[in-house]
């Protein structure tokens, strides 16, 4: 907090803690005032992560990260019903294999609030371009949500 953080990110595959631990840190997160990330890998994980209030989950599994390819809607949906059930202010974050905007599209169409795409983005011909395309695609699902919620 005093370097300016805003949040802190936990439990990624490549620094994965025990549910206790998380538990710690989400409330020290809250009392210093900053943000809780938690990544998780399966449905059952994502479940057992909400019941510990954090802000955002990040639901990928490990072994689509960096790899071009998405988890199936099933998985994307259970997902994100596996936080929301337990805690409805929890935002869904999918990520893992995220490279287009139209990944960027389908998932936010099926209503995680964001999603997480850094190969995507990095591997791209053209960087900026790529950025464009996938806030463009955030925009038109969101948009169609909010006139199929109306």
């Amino acid at each position: 907090v005093a370097a300016g953080a805003k949040g802190v990110m936990l439990n990624h595959c490549e620094k994965p803690v025990s549910l206790a631990a998380l538990h710690k840190t989400i409330q020290r997160a809250d009392e210093v005032g900053l943000a809780s990330i938690v990544c998780t890998d399966s449905i059952r994980e994502a479940a057992a992560v909400a019941l510990l209030g954090p802000n955002i989950i990040v639901a990928e599994p490990t072994e689509l990260i960096g790899t071009g390819q998405t988890s199936d809607m099933d998985y994307v949906q259970a997902s994100i019903r596996a936080g929301k059930d337990i805690n409805p202010d929890i935002f869904v974050l999918k990520g893992a294999g995220i490279s287009t905007g139209e990944d960027v599209y389908r998932v936010i169409r099926a209503g995680a609030e964001a999603t997480g795409s850094s190969s995507g983005v990095v591997n791209a011909a053209d960087r900026a371009a790529m950025i464009d395309e996938m806030i463009g695609a955030v925009r038109r699902a969101l948009d169609e949500r909010q006139k199929e919620a109306v």
